[in-house]
């Protein structure tokens, strides 16, 4: 008659390792990807001044100075003021700015038509939207 053997057969501790492979993979996967997402470069763009000018005779201009602190190249598609899109074109101040694509510690200065009207001496509440869909706020300054 066979007696009960005590302790666990190879099926089991088979298991247990299987499991525990399992877990150790996914833990290290999450931790890889994790990893690489903060090494990655994340677009930042920090918008000196905003100045809206000429808002009394109907052609209004919105002007920006932006600098770009790095870590990666970033390319400017438009602004968001009071509600409208303003299209942008941006020319270097100091650094390398091609097409919209302000280099690393460049500094430019953004300028577009808008259609506001409002009063000389308020702010204006906007955003500059990057190519990759990041938005960075800002007030502009309305300017006679």
């Amino acid at each position: 008659m066979p007696t009960k053997v005590k302790g666990m057969t190879s099926l089991e501790i088979a298991i247990i390792v299987a499991i525990v492979l399992i877990i150790a993979v996914a833990v290290g996967w999450y931790l890889y990807t994790t990893f690489v997402a903060s090494v990655g470069g994340q677009p930042r763009l920090n918008v000196v001044s905003a100045e809206i000018n000429g808002t009394t005779t109907g052609s209004a201009k919105l002007k920006l100075i932006v600098v770009n602190p790095g870590p990666v190249d970033v390319k400017v598609d438009y602004a968001e003021v009071a509600g409208g899109t303003v299209q942008l074109t941006c020319t270097a101040k100091s650094g390398n700015v091609q097409n919209n694509v302000i280099s690393v510690g460049a500094q430019a200065e953004c300028t577009g038509a808008v259609s506001v009207t409002a009063t000389p001496g308020t702010m204006l509440p906007g955003r500059v939207i990057l190519s990759g869909g990041q938005s960075f706020p800002f007030n502009a300054v309305v300017k006679p």
